[in-house]
């Protein structure tokens, strides 16, 4: 096809150059043929090591919002190729993607969200991410009205969370309260990403408390009922880290936790059976607990539990 002649007889080369021209509907019109080119994966790990990377991450600062769009649109598709991801942070692409979250341009937002998506995967960019002053554009992106750009960020938030440097500073960015919020959205997978930023967050015993404290533990409890497996097992593991803390084994137990938990015994997924097992055995250090939860039928799916193959279960 056209793409791949215009590669083979040594046309990216020149689009290239052209992104350094002074004129502004030439960068734009190289910029969107290279966005074009860059959707083959072959291309696009071309184009990074051909040292146009510098070229298109400073077109992102461009005062025509047309250019800023088609160079966040070229690095959104290159950010793909797991080659680019180091590459576009180390040649500086992180802070002028982040100033973009903040553009007035929804379609702005969304190319730079996804980038920042993709590029949030690598342990390097976690806390890269963070120390270029990603998390406050991020967090305001969740009170966003298009639920898309609210995903995206969502999804870098959920990433850059499983890092410890990143746990106590993104709960000390204000996350917790947008991210319960988000627990009870009408749409699934934005449930499904704030329940797993959260989860990851759980994980650190002063988060614990503040989730807590914040009114985490409702919403928590409610996607235990979720009938999507993969919400069921991050709100699992989320309820069953904040369980390890005994100062709140009544007050779980009080919110309604035992009988979703008691539940997911039977399920068919093993990684949600461990995780609500794992709960219910914290839970039953209390010695209120250790009745209600006799009491709610869990002592034959217990059982059953023990008498599995698998020993994480048992």
């Amino acid at each position: 096809d056209n793409q791949t002649r215009i590669v083979e007889e040594g046309g990216l080369g020149g689009l290239i150059d052209l992104l350094k021209s002074d004129n502004k509907d030439v960068q734009e019109h190289a910029c969107g043929a290279l966005r074009n080119l860059s959707m083959k994966r072959e291309v696009s790990r071309k184009m990074g090591e051909e040292g146009a990377l510098p070229y298109m991450i400073s077109l992102l600062r461009s005062p025509d919002e047309r250019i800023q769009e088609q160079a966040a649109t070229l690095l959104r598709n290159l950010s793909v190729n797991d080659e680019n991801k180091n590459k576009i942070a180390q040649a500086g692409g992180l802070a002028p993607l982040i100033i973009l979250l903040s553009s007035p341009l929804p379609r702005i937002q969304e190319q730079a969200a996804v980038a920042l998506r993709n590029v949030s995967l690598t342990e390097e960019n976690e806390t890269a991410l963070v120390h270029e002053g990603g998390l406050p554009p991020l967090l305001e992106l969740l009170h966003h009205t298009d639920d898309h750009i609210v995903e995206q960020a969502l999804v870098t938030l959920r990433n850059i969370s499983v890092n410890i440097e990143n746990e106590v500073k993104i709960v000390q960015a204000g996350a917790l309260t947008p991210l319960i919020t988000l627990l009870r959205s009408p749409k699934p997978s934005i449930q499904e990403q704030a329940c797993g930023s959260l989860r990851n967050l759980s994980v650190n015993a002063e988060n614990k408390v503040k989730m807590v404290q914040e009114g985490a533990l409702p919403a928590l409890i409610a996607l235990l009922r979720s009938p999507l497996e993969t919400i069921q097992e991050q709100a699992a593991v989320a309820v069953r880290n904040i369980s390890v803390n005994s100062d709140y084994d009544v007050k779980m137990v009080q919110e309604g936790a035992l009988a979703p938990l008691v539940a997911m015994l039977s399920a068919s997924n093993e990684v949600i059976q461990e995780h609500a097992a794992g709960a219910l055995r914290n839970l039953s250090v209390n010695n209120e607990n250790k009745a209600k939860i006799v009491a709610k039928g869990a002592l034959p799916r217990l059982f059953a539990l023990v008498r599995s193959g698998n020993e994480a279960i048992q």
